[in-house]
């Protein structure tokens, strides 16, 4: 990892609008590091990984968790390619395939909840 990943910051702007027309919830980020431009990242979990997350947290899966789920799934997801040193698209997906092939997205989220 460079020095630049390391000093990198993943920050969550806000909750994003709309996301329920792609069949999710989005959470919208500003990735800052140094020696590159500022990044917005929207990121949208899909509802199947939502539910998914929400029985492996034990929770109810309703629009609060799903907020919740959206900003601790979508900030683990732009952490880690940030440190991976990946190029990041303005757009992220976080589908149920995702969460099965990522399980650290699930464990930061049942860490978020706890």
């Amino acid at each position: 990892m460079s020095t630049a990943q390391a000093e990198a910051a993943v920050r969550y702007h806000g909750p994003g609008e709309g996301g329920e027309l792609w069949g999710g919830t989005q959470a919208d980020f500003v990735i800052e590091w140094p020696g590159h431009p500022d990044r917005e990242v929207a990121v949208l979990l899909q509802h199947a990984a939502a539910a998914e997350l929400a029985r492996a947290a034990g929770e109810d899966d309703g629009d609060a968790f799903r907020a919740r789920a959206a900003r601790l799934a979508g900030a683990a997801w732009l952490a880690a390619g940030v440190a991976r040193g990946e190029r990041l698209d303005s757009f992220a997906v976080i589908s149920a395939a995702t969460l099965r092939e990522r399980p650290e997205l699930v464990g930061a989220v049942r860490a978020g909840a706890a």
